[in-house]
């Protein structure tokens, strides 16, 4: 019965997925595990990855009844993201009250304005700023299809890109520019995922050996440059020409989703690969709030003068990014990393075990409602 259902969920953008966060989580860190010694930076690549595998899932069609559409994709990205924010909007409050100087107030702005800005005001759950700017980008690429179709579709969201970066170069990166610069550098990508599904999948045939060798020999031809090849979606502010961060991201989702398509066979029964694929969302709401808890155990024994006697107390309430490790070994970082992947994963089932045993009646209800192919459900997992 597992294998039937395995059959109806892709494993391939499963995996995608999981890898997707891992960078993440892992560029959170200041860290560079897989970015393939430099030619793949997580920064020239990751967030365009998550656009481009939501828009996979995009369903022809959508734009039909965009009311419609517009009301499922807000139950599915906003409605928990609000209810999200409120949460850490308390918690940075009660935080500030015990010396922690990061966060916000909360306000009605804070609440539900600033997430469609910058996404910062928290902090503590700062990393989900996508949550918001993909709705708006779904928006925006259901809009765009409504009126456009096949190559014209293509041009019209290459064109939105390169007038939002030159947005971002000219008039800068505040306020409402941010929240528009954003939506229109990812309605390429978004729609790049789309146009893989319907087109290009069935032809993405070349071997292996030719398929790495020409996105590596890219890569290294534009490490060789010189050129600036990271940037930073959040802000907007660090954009290389004009069509180059869609090389660099295009070249980096290249690469992994053809190791993902390699690594089906060897996961595609994994149930905590295919769990940790289908539910990044837990994983960056809440992964930073994780390294957050690591560094108060460490702050616990080093306020005893037990352990960790070098934790920086000042850095630890005052800046959010702060990382302790240990006799100041890197390699711990592995398990800031482990944690921010699995802990939110086990919140995540023990919020899922909890509301069926409190509400199995919905749960039930809910269960019965969802399509039988889940594959299609995983659209909105970013």
């Amino acid at each position: 019965m597992e294998k039937e259902q395995n059959k109806s969920i892709n494993i391939q953008f499963c995996i995608l997925s999981a890898l997707g966060i891992i960078f993440v989580v892992d560029g959170h860190l200041n860290n560079s595990y897989l970015d393939i010694g430099g030619l793949l930076p997580y920064y020239s690549f990751h967030i365009p990855l998550f656009a481009f595998i939501s828009g996979y899932f995009y369903r022809s069609g959508s734009e039909q009844d965009l009311v419609r559409y517009g009301k499922h994709k807000f139950k599915r990205l906003m409605v928990p993201y609000f209810l999200w924010n409120l949460f850490y909007g308390c918690l940075a409050w009660l935080l500030r009250r015990h010396g922690f100087t990061f966060g916000e107030p909360v306000t009605i702005r804070n609440l539900f304005v600033e997430p469609f800005v910058h996404g910062y005001q928290f902090i503590l759950n700062h990393a989900a700023w996508f949550v918001p700017t993909l709705f708006l980008t779904e928006l925006a690429y259901g809009t765009l299809q409504r009126f456009l179709k096949g190559w014209k579709s293509g041009a019209a969201c290459l064109a939105l890109g390169a007038a939002g970066i030159h947005i971002a170069k000219c008039t800068g990166a505040e306020a409402f520019w941010l929240t528009l610069i954003k939506v229109l550098f990812l309605i390429p990508l978004y729609g790049a995922g789309h146009l893989y599904r319907t087109r290009l999948e069935k032809r993405d045939t070349l071997g292996n050996l030719q398929y790495f060798s020409v996105i590596l020999g890219a890569a290294m031809v534009l490490a060789g440059s010189g050129r600036v090849l990271i940037y930073a979606v959040s802000n907007c502010r660090d954009f290389t020409g004009y069509f180059l961060p869609y090389i660099t991201a295009a070249l980096g989702i290249g690469f992994w989703l053809r190791v993902a398509r390699i690594l089906v066979p060897a996961f595609q029964n994994s149930r905590t690969v295919l769990f940790l694929g289908r539910n990044t969302y837990g994983i960056m709401m809440h992964h930073m709030t994780v390294f957050l808890m690591i560094k108060a155990v460490y702050a616990f024994f080093a306020s005893r003068e037990i352990l960790f006697t070098s934790f920086d107390f000042n850095a630890y309430r005052t800046d959010f990014y702060y990382c302790f490790l240990p006799r100041g070994l890197s390699q711990l970082k592995v398990f800031y990393l482990l944690a921010g992947l699995s802990v939110p994963l086990v919140f995540e089932r023990g919020i899922r075990y909890l509301g069926q045993r409190l509400f199995p009646r919905i749960g039930a209800e809910i269960s019965a409602k969802l399509p039988k192919k889940p594959v299609d459900n995983q659209r909105d997992r970013c």
